[in-house]
């Protein structure tokens, strides 16, 4: 059958609802067949992914992939798309090959594309790569040889055989790729991907016996055109192994493709590994930059990016490195206010969203604060949504932990003293389920007449099933007891003694701390042995050079303290110098005949590409996209403004119409909340694609006085021609189609959370506590 890339019609069938709304007519019952509104009537897997047209993006890589087209414009979005696959843009790629069909629909290549975008989704790659594979009969030969080399990795079914496992089908797709070299020589881009999958298997079964000759490939494209976007996979190629290799590729990857924003981030890699953080810091902040500017123009929630959460959050890091304080905090405070995307667990209110903006910036946040002893504003932090407890690593364990850390080290004695108690109370705790869970492992299996090896090995798996947690309780006890003996009043020789010796048993905490608690409890020689290791090991990092040349002039060293303290001005170039691990070092400042700035000047490294003003890439915190203009008619007759919610937040669902009943659900699914979001300040104002006839013909039964033909608690409006569908973006670019949509509306009038899909969203309890957490950020 021939694929069009066809607009849906859209069905005028009845509603099913809960409130027992009007029936199907029958000739409206005749239209069963078609799919789900909002599902693409191309099949499934097109159902998720981008599904709004896109543009021709400056810098998205010098390619030049010829395919079978007669169309330029077909052409051009190909090689975008090429790319982007190699600048790992992936949502980007599968959108601009979805534009190649939409012009092109008999492109065989711009399935081939949607597949490779989607290789970590084997399930949508393959239904892509078997519609390329529909249309190999007008592909060239070596497209088909392309089509071919993904084939033969995704898990199709062959003549009634499994495919072969994974590590048979990496080596496959190896082959493949070689075979395309072969034939096709002059092919840049299959040598492109030929290294980077060679690259790729090295942790996936098939190491790398020469680094060095996997590196010719590459040698060989930069030779022909020394700006294909390769340099990527060479930057990966070399990266653990030996990474000063990579320079030229660090320098050039960036340039090569400066549209996006994984390619400024990859030098960073190669400049982490030669401990260059200045440099690594930069290339990440780009990164930031471009892809932050990219989402709130084209209203991209942020983890839809792959890698945006992972870039920001190793920028954290090296920021910490380098002393940059306040914008490790800001964007540590900015990835937490990020919406999240919950990952559900089928249709309960059980979610999760480890990995994501949110999880890392609280990670990275708390570090920032404890590594800069910014006591003071952590104490705040802990207070606030930014570092409440919750079900990630910031647990209530944690949480207590952290807290009375940032007690104890503002002279808050009696403060930290109750997270301590709450920490050795729940220790208590722990120990008690541990052991119940063990006799009653060992009463169990003694019942049933187990065998004593069978007795032994199901009380073990009960112990071990509270070890870890027991640990991690035993490790915040003890960091909290250190300082509870170095704050008593009474016989502090002793106490500083008891505080050694859990300093000597501690694992756990930050070396630049345990020096200075150290240094506190009079053990100096092991202060300055502890710190001086830390120092070869953390090469060019601020804070612990800063907390070394304290140590060692609080000990009476100061030669060497001087000497560590030349070193550290140049380390700390661009550090706040208005941090405790700074302003302590007065004394040695003064020493040194040193007033104001006693930092040096450093001047860029000459190995380092062409570099463009920051400031010209985007912004340093990601911010949300303003909601565009939304003037329409309610059933009420009269007109609804998103103006009229100015100074306040609004909810805007876009339902499709009368014939969607799953879109019934979700207004029903939300109506019987409308108080509680009221109560937290936010309002309700649902868009149908109905004619404003068609929804008072639908709802004319109803009797509400306040909401006239609206049996639903909020105000209902109509979008027949789609206008505002399409410009909040809830449509389909490429099949002509409306999609639901879900906004919150902040104050200011920007969007602060939305979901566009194939599908409503059914989670009101998650999304009003999102929205509050959201829109209390915005409140600071």
């Amino acid at each position: 059958m021939k694929f069009h890339w066809l607009p849906r019609i859209p069905l005028l069938c009845g509603v099913f609802c809960c409130l027992a709304l009007a029936s199907l007519t029958a000739e409206e019952k005749s239209e069963d067949a078609d799919p789900a509104f909002g599902h693409s009537v191309h099949g499934e897997v097109f159902n998720e992914g981008p599904r709004q047209a896109a543009v021709l993006i400056p810098g998205t890589g010098d390619i030049d992939f010829a395919i079978t087209t007669q169309s330029k414009k077909a052409q051009r979005f190909f090689n975008q798309g090429v790319g982007q696959l190699h600048g790992f843009w992936d949502f980007e790629a599968e959108r601009s090959f979805r534009q190649v069909a939409a012009i092109d629909p008999d492109c065989a290549m711009a399935y081939w594309g949607m597949a490779m975008a989607n290789l970590s989704n084997e399930k949508r790659s393959t239904g892509f790569i078997r519609e390329a594979e529909k249309r190999k009969g007008m592909a060239s030969a070596r497209e088909k040889l392309y089509i071919e080399a993904l084939g033969k990795y995704l898990p199709a079914k062959k003549d009634g055989k499994a495919a072969p496992d994974k590590k048979k089908r990496y080596r496959a797709m190896t082959r493949a790729w070689e075979k395309i070299v072969i034939k096709f020589p002059d092919d840049l881009d299959a040598k492109a991907f030929l290294l980077k999958q060679i690259w790729y298997n090295n942790g996936k079964g098939h190491p790398i016996s020469s680094h060095l000759a996997a590196d010719f490939i590459g040698q060989e494209i930069h030779r022909k055109q020394p700006n294909h976007p390769a340099h990527h996979y060479r930057i990966h190629l070399w990266d653990h192994e030996n990474p000063s290799q990579a320079l030229p590729n660090a320098a050039a990857c960036g340039p090569a493709s400066p549209g996006i924003a994984h390619m400024w981030h990859m030098p960073g890699h190669i400049y982490s590994g030669l401990k260059r953080y200045q440099d690594a810091a930069w290339q990440q902040e780009a990164s930031a930059r471009i892809d932050h500017s990219h989402m709130s123009r084209f209203q991209v929630t942020p983890d839809k990016i792959h890698n945006f959460s992972h870039n920001n959050e190793w920028l954290i890091r090296n920021l910490n490195f380098i002393g940059r304080a306040k914008e490790a905090s800001d964007l540590a405070r900015n990835m937490i206010s990020l919406p999240r995307l919950a990952k559900f667990k089928g249709d309960t209110e059980e979610y999760s969203h480890s990995g994501g903006s949110w999880s890392y910036g609280r990670r990275r946040l708390r570090d920032t604060l404890m590594h800069f002893e910014q006591w003071k504003q952590l104490l705040e932090m802990g207070r606030s949504d930014y570092l409440v407890a919750a079900q990630d690593e910031i647990n209530r364990r944690e949480w207590h932990r952290f807290m009375g850390v940032a007690a104890y080290e503002s002279g808050d004695v009696e403060g930290g003293e109750a997270h301590l108690e709450w920490l050795k109370e729940h220790q208590a705790q722990q120990r008690e389920k541990q052991k119940k869970a063990v006799a009653d492992a060992g009463k169990k299996n003694k019942e049933a007449k187990k065998s004593k090896a069978q007795i032994d090995k199901a009380i073990a798996a009960a112990k071990k099933n509270f070890a870890k947690e027991l640990k991690n309780y035993e490790q915040a006890v003890g960091d909290l007891s250190i300082y509870q003996h170095l704050s008593a009043s009474t016989d502090e020789e002793k106490q500083a003694k008891q505080a050694i010796a859990l300093l000597d048993k501690n694992k756990g905490m930050s070396k630049n701390r345990k020096a200075r608690l150290y240094l506190k409890a009079g053990s100096k020689d092991q202060a300055i042995k502890l710190i001086k290791t830390h120092v070869r090991g953390t090469q060019n990092q601020t804070i612990p050079l800063a907390t070394q040349v304290w140590v060692l002039w609080q000990s009476g060293k100061k030669d060497e303290a001087r000497k560590a303290f030349k070193r550290l001005q140049t380390v700390a170039a661009n550090a706040d110098l208005n941090l405790p691990a700074f302003t302590r070092l007065k004394p040695i400042v003064a020493d040194q005949k040193l007033s104001g700035d006693w930092r040096n000047k450093i001047e860029p490294a000459k190995d380092l590409g062409k570099r463009p003003p920051l400031d010209s890439l985007g912004p340093f915190r990601w911010q949300a996209p303003m909601a565009k203009v939304l003037t329409l008619p309610k059933t009420d007759g009269k007109n609804v403004s998103l103006s009229d919610y100015k100074g306040k937040a609004v909810l805007v669902i876009f339902f499709l119409g009368r014939g969607c009943t799953h879109c019934m659900e979700q207004l029903n699914a939300f109506s019987p909340m409308l108080k509680d979001y009221k109560k937290a300040g936010i309002d309700i104002l649902a868009v149908s694609t109905d004619s404003l006839e068609g929804l008072r013909k639908t709802y004319a039964w109803s009797d509400k006085k306040d909401q006239p033909n609206n049996p639903f608690p909020f105000p209902l409006a109509s979008d027949k021609e789609l206008k505002v569908f399409k410009q909040w973006r809830a449509y389909d670019d490429f099949e002509k189609m409306a999609l639901h949509g879900t906004f919150l509306i902040d104050a200011e009038g920007r969007i602060r959370w939305q979901d566009i899909s194939y599908e409503p969203f059914m989670h009101p309890k998650f999304l009003l506590e999102e929205s509050k957490r959201l829109l209390g950020f915005g409140k600071e």
